[in-house]
């Protein structure tokens, strides 16, 4: 028995898909899902050199339906060596030349098998409360809803700390609260789902893991709101008091005579405009010359 990647176990035993699939669900999480092309050759590259058949967990209810995974989910590529239309079960075929080694068999048939392992939510939702409290959550996949697992989640500031929290069994939706929190506007959270399985040659307990995903997560500093709302209000304050000042101005200009300005006479009723700009760009001198 050897692991192929971190989510897939190759057990070199024989036996046919049922018992194949029992031994995974006992000792792992199932039979092996490849949900997309890459999950299927980062399997294919990493069993390479055995050059042997193993059953996946994929299969069909009749010669006439569809194929689907362990999980629920139909079979979304087309990588068959050759149609077989009488088998019902699938196995990838690693001695075969090319990349197409999806092989559909008699489910009767003894041949090793992959297992799968434990696999990390997808996407992760993250809502801020408070300061120092922030909630997680995410959809389990129907995968994970079938097994009874847990989730290993490390935060990291300045120090970093890890809880556990279990899944109920039966759930679709994983929700979590992460407190005492420093005060900060950066983390770094990492997620790891994990089951513990028999251990089939040892006879022992041993912890499946699944690859670590990893968030991080800003969040908006309170002091740097509060201080942009307070310079917002003064701004505000000043044009509302600019405001008023600058129609008295105008009132009282219009009382007053000729201003020398210069070499050059404005009269009272010159244009509003220039008077605007004079008040603007050099108060204290047009408040000397009145």
């Amino acid at each position: 028995m050897g692991q192929t990647t971190s989510q897939h176990f190759l057990v070199q035993r024989s036996m046919s898909w049922s018992k194949a699939r029992e031994f995974c669900k006992r000792h792992y999480v199932d039979l092996a899902v490849l949900n997309t092309e890459e999950q299927y050759f980062t399997l294919l590259n990493a069993t390479i050199t055995n050059k042997v058949s193993f059953w996946l967990g994929l299969q069909r209810q009749s010669i006439f339906s569809g194929w689907s995974w362990v999980n629920g989910e139909e079979l979304s590529y087309k990588l068959w060596y050759r149609r077989n239309y009488e088998g019902r079960c699938a196995s990838l075929e690693a001695m075969l030349e090319g990349d197409k080694k999806l092989l559909a068999r008699y489910c009767d048939e003894q041949h090793m098998f992959a297992c799968q392992g434990p696999v990390s939510p997808q996407q992760v939702m993250v809502d801020s409360v408070g300061a120092d409290q922030l909630n997680l959550s995410w959809n389990l996949s129907a995968f994970m809803q079938m097994t009874p697992h847990s989730y290993n989640v490390t935060t990291c500031t300045s120090t970093c700390d890890t809880h556990f929290y279990s899944s109920t069994n039966g759930s679709t939706f994983m929700n979590i609260s992460i407190s005492n929190l420093t005060s900060t506007t950066k983390y770094f959270i990492k997620i790891v789902a994990f089951v513990f399985r028999p251990d089939s040659v040892t006879g022992g307990n041993t912890l499946l893991q699944s690859d670590p995903i990893t968030l991080q997560v800003k969040r908006a500093d309170s002091y740097e709101q509060d201080k942009v709302i307070t310079v917002t209000l003064k701004l505000l304050k000043l044009v509302y008091l600019a405001l008023p000042l600058l129609i008295l101005f105008c009132i009282l200009k219009k009382d007053k005579p000729p201003v020398l300005y210069g070499d050059a006479d404005f009269e009272s009723d010159h244009d509003v405009s220039s008077v605007e700009t004079i008040i603007d760009v050099i108060p204290e001198k047009t408040r000397r010359m009145g």
